[in-house]
């Protein structure tokens, strides 16, 4: 059975689940390099990454940064769209490393 990515955003004071069905494969490298970003990057570039990238996963026209921005909480915003980004690239956020491994 084909798995789907699955998004709820807060519309117009309601929650509403937006659905992709087909994700094309090059997005998995897109998403294993935002979840392996710089960790001297700034949040705020690492959150506009991530907006930017899951308004083009989403084929919906209603998807936008913009909704994204206002429909998420802004309490889970970084573990929602993180766990979003894992699941496109197929890891377990678990068995991420957020810190840098030293050498």
């Amino acid at each position: 059975m084909k798995k789907a990515l699955k998004m709820t955003l807060m519309v117009d004071g309601k929650e509403k689940t937006f659905t992709e069905r087909f994700i094309p494969a090059k997005r998995i490298l897109e998403a294993l390099n935002l979840i392996s970003s710089d960790p001297n990057q700034l949040m705020t570039d690492i959150f506009e990454d991530r907006v930017k990238f899951l308004a083009n996963v989403f084929t919906d026209k209603e998807v936008t940064e913009d909704l994204i921005w206002e429909g998420f909480n802004a309490l889970d915003f970084d573990v929602q769209t993180f766990n979003l980004i894992c699941e496109v690239a197929g890891v377990d956020p678990k068995n991420v490393t957020t810190e840098p491994v030293k050498e």
